[in-house]
């Protein structure tokens, strides 16, 4: 590919390269993506041997949604603002208006310091406005009667705090602790799929990343008031040594964390990450059963479910429209290590697990009826490199398309310590899924 084939697919894969970053500001669009599509590596790379596989991949094949990225263009809406930061896990959501509201968690990877990032769009995530910065720990975006709130912590895994914005986040009212923090229950989750049912608020709130548990709100007595609010004990997520790999362990406590909450079948329950031996067993998440009598809140660990992605964070959304459940998550490539390529070289002070196994270059969206059996609808970002990443996905309906934010490491040299936050957007979702509905 030469001259202005060239020149056109490069303009082809990227948005805006006018626009300059600059530290803090999300008033931008990325200069270059750092992923080409199959075709476009083969035909680029010539006649190398490294390009043998890309090259026979992309031949004879038309673009599907499960060869290509559908949601590849993206726009940067939080950068960090040196080499010392990286951003945790960023929150979306959309106002009745229309409005995208971003709340992306800063942190100092060598120094102790952290921050909130307010951004907002009012052009349908084109372009972002950082609109304030509060000097909290964790962020979670909640819409209620047209209102903003953000579940948040003053210190991470020290209670759940609740602040509000009427002016679509330039300004929010002080946080009030609406559940004290408990040195042993230490409280932590951040944006996943939510349920409001019989009036409450379920929400998935875990023990720090070890522990699975679920708070709850009584929406009619307001969710700034402390009085609304209960919060279930946390409980253990077994690990059954029959299904543990044998492999890989490096005494991390990470366990089960990020649960979703979903109603289906009449029942409420919440769906987590599960962390199994390091991540050697892969695709796998812990369902646990919510109850709720009175004021008193329960959860119960009910099985493991094969659940793709489920080593690492995903967030599931029910759509009333297509009467399915969606789910972001990062379908993985090499769990157990067993593929290797010479050329791969670990990068100076990271462990093997780290580098070559925990794989977070893919964000993918599938669809269910059940919330647990999930068929594949489109590849929505793919990285190239072990150490660049899209995950923790953040999503919401914005009328025929997903909106979605990813914490995306590109240019940080760290798959976990990202350096951007970006917006994505998957058009025409619902016509990418199957009509799976049984029947007789």
């Amino acid at each position: 590919m030469k001259g202005a084939a060239m020149k056109r697919l490069m303009n082809e894969t990227r948005l805006n390269t006018n626009q300059q970053p600059q530290p803090g500001s999300p008033n931008f669009v990325t200069r270059r993506h750092f992923i080409q599509t199959a075709a476009a590596l083969s035909s680029l790379a010539g006649a190398t041997a490294s390009a043998v596989a890309a090259d026979y991949a992309g031949k004879d094949k038309s673009g599907t949604p499960l060869n290509q990225p559908l949601g590849q263009d993206y726009v940067v809406v939080t950068q960090v603002p040196d080499e010392n930061h990286f951003i945790h896990d960023p929150a979306l959501t959309i106002l009745p208006n229309g409005c995208l509201i971003v709340a992306a968690p800063v942190y100092g990877r060598k120094i102790k310091s952290r921050a909130i990032f307010v951004s907002r769009s009012k052009d349908g995530g084109k372009t972002w406005t950082k609109v304030c910065e509060k000097p909290w720990s964790e962020a979670t975006l909640y819409v209620h009667e047209g209102r903003l709130y953000m579940f948040t912590q003053i210190e991470s895994f020290k209670g759940v705090w609740v602040s509000a914005s009427d002016d679509e986040g330039t300004s929010w009212t002080k946080p009030v602790e609406v559940i004290k923090a408990d040195s042993a229950r230490k409280h932590w989750n951040i944006q996943l799929g939510m349920v409001v049912m019989d009036g409450w608020l379920y929400w998935g709130n875990g023990r720090a990343f070890e522990d699975m548990g679920v708070v709850a709100c009584e929406l009619k007595k307001g969710l700034l008031n402390p009085e609304a609010w209960i919060a279930s004990e946390a409980v253990v997520m077994p690990i059954p040594q029959e299904i543990m790999s044998g492999t890989f362990s490096d005494g991390s406590p990470m366990r089960c964390l990020e649960g979703n909450v979903v109603h289906v079948g009449g029942r409420l329950l919440v769906i987590a990450r599960a962390v199994i031996n390091r991540y050697g067993t892969a695709n796998m998440a812990a369902v646990f059963d919510v109850t709720r009598e009175g004021r008193t809140l329960a959860l119960t660990f009910r099985q493991f479910y094969p659940v793709p992605g489920g080593q690492c964070k995903f967030h599931i959304l029910w759509d009333e429209r297509s009467r399915l459940f969606w789910m972001a998550s990062n379908f993985p490539t090499n769990s157990l290590g067993l593929y290797h390529d010479p050329e791969i070289k670990l990068p100076p002070g990271k462990p093997t697990w780290q580098s070559l196994r925990e794989d977070r270059r893919l964000l993918m969206l599938s669809y269910s009826l059940d919330a647990l059996n999930w068929f594949p609808a489109c590849c929505i970002a793919k990285a190239e490199k072990m150490t660049q990443s899209f995950m923790y996905p953040s999503m919401v309906i914005a009328g025929d398309d997903i909106a979605l934010l990813s914490r995306t490491g590109r240019d940080s040299g760290d798959y976990h310590d990202a350096d951007l936050a970006t917006f994505h957007r998957v058009r025409n979702f619902r016509s990418l899924a199957m009509d799976i509905r049984p029947k007789l």
